[in-house]
């Protein structure tokens, strides 16, 4: 993983939790595309990143994976729903901003433990975005149904 790559993880990371904590209309052609999105270019960059997947690669990116989105599943619940400007918004809590902190120590402690059980490093390092974006998608799959559930308008855009 280069410099650029780093520097591009964490400004979207910044700009994301950044974006949600001061609070954004839910809108449900973003809250899919994002996501997709990072998941793409992180699946793109941990192939880019050399060198063939081994089994216990594949095993520890699978747990991480599942750590992820369980980590986002949960912060979905955590996130304030409310009207503005007649439509719902959506609006990260200090409990969810714990759970962001969880999911970054989680998310060391597994590579540290991945490579000490023989999983490649460069693999490990290379999946954040990828993580990152497997995440995001989880949040998704709770905020959405819990906006159109609200009864209040989720924002459409045109």
């Amino acid at each position: 993983m280069n410099i650029l790559q780093i520097a591009l993880i964490v400004l979207v990371a910044a700009l994301v939790i950044g974006k949600r904590m001061t609070g954004r209309p839910v809108d449900t052609r973003r809250s899919i595309l994002m996501p997709g999105a990072l998941a793409v270019y992180g699946w793109f960059i941990l192939h880019k990143s050399g060198g063939t997947l081994t089994h216990t690669d594949q095993v520890w990116l699978g747990v991480q994976g599942a750590v992820s989105v369980a980590i986002g599943l949960v912060r979905g619940g955590t996130i304030r729903l409310y009207e503005r400007d007649g439509v719902v918004w959506a609006r990260y809590r200090p409990i969810t901003m714990l759970l962001w902190v969880g999911s970054i120590a989680a998310r060391f402690g597994l590579e540290a433990v991945a490579v000490h059980a023989g999983a490649g490093k460069p693999a490990m390092t290379a999946s954040i975005m990828l993580m990152f974006g497997l995440s995001l998608a989880a949040e998704s799959l709770i905020v959405l149904p819990r906006a159109h559930a609200s009864g209040i308008p989720v924002m459409v855009r045109s």
